[in-house]
This record gives C-alpha cells, sequence and structure tokens, in this order.
C-alpha cells in the first residue's frame, strides 16, 4: 500500500520526499526516514529503492527504473503487477479444480484395483464363481494406471523444462507455429499486449514502450515479442506490417492492426484483453467437462462392478 500510496501521489505532482512524509505511520516510519537520508545523501531512489519494496515488485521495478523516470516506473511496475496477478489467478481457478479431480480419481481407482478388487474377487471364488472376465480387468486397470503415472511422471517433467526462462521462447515459438490457440500463447499474448497498454495509457511512444517491454525481467517471450517488433521498425517496416509475424496470437495481431488504424487504441486493446479472458474461460471450461466425463465415468463403472459383486450371493439362491 505504501507504494501504491507514493505511485499515485507523485502522478499527482508530489515529489518522493512529499509523498514520504504525507504516507509516513509508525510502522512505515523506520523504512521511510532511511529512504529520506539516502535521499538527502544524493543518492537517486533508481540505486536502492527496489531492494526496500516488495519482492514482487523489486526485478520489474529495476528493469523499469532504466527506461523511466521514477514515478512512472512505479505506477507501471504496480499496474503490471497487480494484471499479471490477476489473469495467473484466473487460470489457477480455471484449471485446478478438473486437475485435482482427474488426480483424485486416478488416485482412487488405483487404490480400489490394488485393495479392494482382490477381496471381492476372492468373494467371488468362494462362491465358485469365474473370475476370468474380472481378472483380465484388473490387468487392464493396473496397465492404464502406470501408463497414467508415466505420463504424469513425463508430463511434469517437460512442464518444469519449458518452464525454465532459457527455454520459454521456444516453447512459445513452437506452440506459436503449430498451436496458435494454445493457452500458453493466448497467456503470452495477452500479458504482452497488457504491458503494452499500460505504457500506451502512460502516454509512451510506441519505440519507448517496445524498449521498456525488452526490461521485463523474468519475462523473455515478452521480451522477444518486444525484440522483434523493434528490429522491424528499426529497419523502416510500418508498425502494421511488423505485426504480421507468425508469433502473435492472430487475433491480437487482427485487433493491433484495427487498433493503429483507429482512434480509440486503448478500448480495442482492452477489448482483445476481455475477449482473451472469456476464451481462456471457455477453454478451461471445456477441459473441466471432459475432465468431470472421464471422472464420472470411471467412478460409475467401479460402482456398478462392486454392486453386481455384492449381488452375486443373491444371485446363485435365486437359481437354487
Amino acid at each position: 500500500m505504501d507504494c501504491e500510496g507514493i505511485a499515485k501521489l507523485m502522478r499527482n505532482g508530489f515529489t518522493l520526499q512529499e509523498a514520504l512524509a504525507l504516507l509516513e505511520t509508525p510502522g512505515n516510519r523506520s523504512v521511510f526516514q532511511h529512504i529520506a537520508s539516502k535521499l538527502e545523501q544524493g543518492l537517486l531512489p533508481d540505486r536502492f529503492f527496489p531492494d526496500l519494496c516488495p519482492r514482487v515488485y523489486r526485478s520489474y521495478l529495476s528493469g523499469f527504473l532504466s527506461c523511466l523516470p521514477f514515478g512512472d516506473a512505479m505506477q507501471l511496475c504496480i499496474e503490471v503487477v497487480s494484471g499479471e496477478e490477476a489473469q495467473r489467478k484466473e487460470y489457477v481457478q480455471g484449471l485446478f479444480y478438473p486437475c485435482m479431480m482427474l488426480l483424485c480419481t486416478i488416485a482412487g481407482v488405483t487404490l480400489f484395483n490394488e485393495f479392494c478388487f482382490p477381496p471381492l474377487l476372492s468373494l467371488m471364488d468362494s462362491f465358485h464363481t469365474g473370475t476370468a472376465d474380472y481378472d483380465l480387468l484388473r490387468i487392464v486397470l493396473r496397465i492404464i494406471g502406470i501408463l497414467t503415472a508415466a505420463f504424469l511422471l513425463t508430463g511434469s517433467i517437460l512442464l518444469v523444462w519449458c518452464l525454465q526462462e532459457r527455454n520459454r521462447i521456444g516453447v512459445y515459438v513452437f506452440l506459436a507455429r503449430h498451436l496458435p490457440s494454445s493457452i500458453y500463447v493466448q497467456y503470452e499474448s495477452a500479458d504482452f499486449i497488457r504491458y503494452f497498454l499500460q505504457c500506451i495509457r502512460m502516454r509512451v511512444p510506441t519505440k519507448e514502450s517496445l524498449r521498456i517491454l525488452q526490461a521485463v525481467p523474468h519475462r523473455p517471450v515478452i521480451r522477444f515479442l518486444a525484440g522483434v517488433l523493434e528490429r522491424c521498425l528499426i529497419i523502416g517496416e510500418p508498425f502494421s506490417s511488423a505485426l504480421d509475424m507468425p508469433w502473435l496470437d492472430p487475433t491480437l495481431i487482427r485487433f493491433m492492426k484495427i487498433a493503429f488504424y483507429s482512434s480509440e487504441m486503448e478500448t480495442m486493446l482492452e477489448g482483445y484483453l476481455a475477449m482473451s479472458k472469456e476464451r481462456s474461460r471457455r477453454q478451461c471450461k471445456r477441459i473441466t467437462s471432459a475432465v468431470q466425463i472421464l471422472s464420472y465415468a470411471a467412478i460409475g463403472t467401479i460402482i456398478i462392478l462392486i454392486y453386481q459383486i455384492m449381488l452375486l450371493p443373491m444371485k446363485l439362491l435365486g437359481g437354487i
């Protein structure tokens, strides 16, 4: 809250010293006095202020301060972090439930197959009923469980590898070429345009905005996209032609071209972000529906199987 207060006051014409004096409380007095002493020594805030900020702000603020004045860098940092956290929350909420449901279903079927199915088969043997089909089903369930575990392990290792900073650009370029509608391409494209939109709102020129985006730490894809656009502009290509690259969401390219030739660029880019948010919700909903159908089918199959085995004594008595 102190960082947000400082950014808002400086955006309204206050100096950093005045903002510190207005926002000082018993809880932050020691830190604010430390900042004031550094300023009295003639040190620029970009040399020490990022180390005093919350960890989520530090890397962004350090990068933005190399391109923007302190107040603008603070404002941009706060807006970027806020938008990033909101988008991450949307994806986590949309994908956490289906992933957990799938894992719980797989775990439940595996535990049933290993610990509950054998006693039921023994019960069938005690009634001198053939269990060949059920033995085959148990083997099939075990094979499916092993293959699923191997798939999840391989997928987890691949995901960790893909999320490493040095590999993200290659993964993004591959998906953008072959699966441009994938969730990851949409996620990075939406983040790129969110950062770009914040620069536009602050009335930063396009080329300067691209240089600022290349200073975003820990986001190699955004730096890559901004670098490609800047290189196209440097060699003299118009902005609309520079957008025709295979590494952006095709829908985003259409929106940015319309925004470039319209007088309402902010409105168009905000419309893309709203559309991207709704599209990600639909994708998450489809994944959730598929996982629910698979989970309910597996649970229903197990219930029917148990029901048939438990009713076996009654069937035998009815046949006497």
